[in-house]
């Protein structure tokens, strides 16, 4: 899609927004349907209209008596002379999966040759940076077969496997979107300038975070679940355990989108995520055909029998394709050994070999019902599991984000203006709330309220 510019005057506003509200807000949307759908009419109001809108927390109607428009002109004249392109909530450009979302972004940034991703079936393929060689061959394989039926392959143009799956998307000369976890002129990870490029001219990439904003760990959480919400499915090719691309499987779930997972070996590190999520629901998947099989069987236009099967002859890994692109094809060994479909037989009989192997693969055990004394003894073992997955989580967070977490009482929410009061940093507690929320820790409430799960 060429670039697309508002009037000046009204694009302003949508950046202004933005800024005021951080990027990815749950309360825009009932804010700007009390104001005309228009930033502009937003940035006019006075504190008593804002007021209007119960929605907004003491904190946010302060914020938008800010009238200031440097930082937002700002930006804006970055973009429009570095040829970055901006989508706001209310183009018929922008991605209407994400509406799905419990706080979409107000507008996105992108460079490269945008396509209308309204018609489009996009499929998200992500794993592990400290990737195999078998992670690698079969990211590029079922990336390949994916893009040359029409599909998009979405991935966060990390290191690893979501870099072969971009190199294979271009390698069929199909399309494929990066989503990254920065500003859209921040080259994260440096490394991946050359394939930046030709992410750029054979798709786009694609940001919520302004212009300047650094890579910083936090917001992979945030950029994750806007992977999976591009997509109609997020399909895990390696991860260990507890690996970020897990964190995107779980997204996709929450926001109703297919999860699917390539089968390794029981004894390779880095299938332990993947053999997780098969046996609690995820798709097994051996070639693209399992992914796309459900649009084949209801004659969708938008993608292609017949081009899969030439994709699928043509899909073997070529390693002078990710010389080409720029990308350090380092492997950390070679992997599970054998085809995934004979990888996927040896996990399902496994599983099936007998009770006491199984009783490992399942969140909580199973516990014979004999009589009221067992059904004491399963929730208790039910308050046992949860508590210990909690703790789990609780391990994982930065030292912040714990302090934030432990200043939530257990049986009340608490305002963001009262944990501003608290001392924090308004970004750094936005941010660490965001991460609080996408672990499961806590919930969000209306107007700017915060409670723990």
């Amino acid at each position: 899609m060429e670039l697309k510019w508002f009037k000046k005057s009204e694009l302003i506003y949508w950046i202004w927004l933005s800024l005021k509200l951080g990027n990815q807000n749950s309360s825009f949307q009932r804010l700007l349907e009390l104001f005309e759908n228009s930033p502009h009419r937003v940035y006019d109001a006075n504190e008593e209209e804002l007021r209007r809108a119960k929605h907004l927390s003491e904190y946010e109607v302060r914020v938008l008596l800010d009238k200031d428009l440097g930082e937002a002109t700002t930006i804006y004249n970055y973009c429009k002379w570095n040829r970055v392109g901006i989508l706001t909530y209310a183009d018929s450009y922008y991605p209407e999966l994400l509406g799905s979302m419990k706080k979409p972004p107000i507008l996105l940034y992108y460079m490269g040759n945008l396509p209308n991703l309204n018609n489009k079936i996009c499929v998200s393929v992500v794993g592990t940076r400290k990737m195999t060689e078998y992670g690698m061959r079969s990211s590029y394989k079922i990336a390949y077969e994916l893009a040359h039926a029409g599909a998009v392959v979405v991935s966060g143009m990390a290191l690893g496997i979501d870099a072969a799956a971009h190199a294979g998307a271009i390698g069929a000369k199909g399309c494929t979107i990066a989503v990254l976890g920065c500003g859209i002129d921040v080259i994260y990870p440096k490394t991946h300038r050359k394939l930046r490029k030709y992410i750029c001219e054979r798709g786009a990439v694609i940001t919520a975070y302004h212009p300047g904003t650094p890579a910083y760990k936090n917001h992979f959480p945030e950029r994750n679940a806007i992977i999976s919400a591009l997509s109609e499915g997020t399909l895990v090719i390696e991860a260990p355990i507890h690996s970020g691309a897990l964190i995107t499987a779980d997204c996709a779930a929450e926001q109703s989108r297919s999860v699917y997972a390539l089968p390794g070996s029981i004894e390779e590190p880095n299938s332990e995520g993947p053999n997780t999520l098969i046996k609690k629901g995820a798709v097994a998947v051996t070639c693209a055909r399992d992914i796309l099989k459900y649009y084949f069987e209801n004659h969708s236009p938008l993608v292609d029998a017949s081009k899969l099967r030439v994709g699928e002859q043509n899909s073997d890994f070529d390693n002078m394709i990710l010389t080409e692109l720029g990308i350090v094809s380092t492997c950390h060994g070679k992997g599970s050994n054998g085809t995934p479909a004979a990888l996927l037989k040896k996990l399902n009989e496994e599983l099936n070999d007998n009770e006491k192997q199984n009783s490992d693969y399942y969140a909580v055990p199973k516990i014979k019902k004999i009589g009221e004394q067992n059904k004491v003894l399963e929730a208790e073992v039910d308050q046992k599991e949860k508590a210990d997955a909690t703790q789990n989580i609780l391990s994982t967070l930065s030292e912040e984000q714990r302090k934030i977490f432990d200043e939530l009482p257990c049986d009340k929410p608490v305002s963001l203006d009262a944990l501003c009061a608290g001392g924090f940093n308004i970004g750094t507690l936005m941010a660490s709330l965001t991460i609080l929320e996408i672990k499961g820790l806590i919930s969000s409430l209306p107007g700017g309220m915060y409670i723990r799960k």
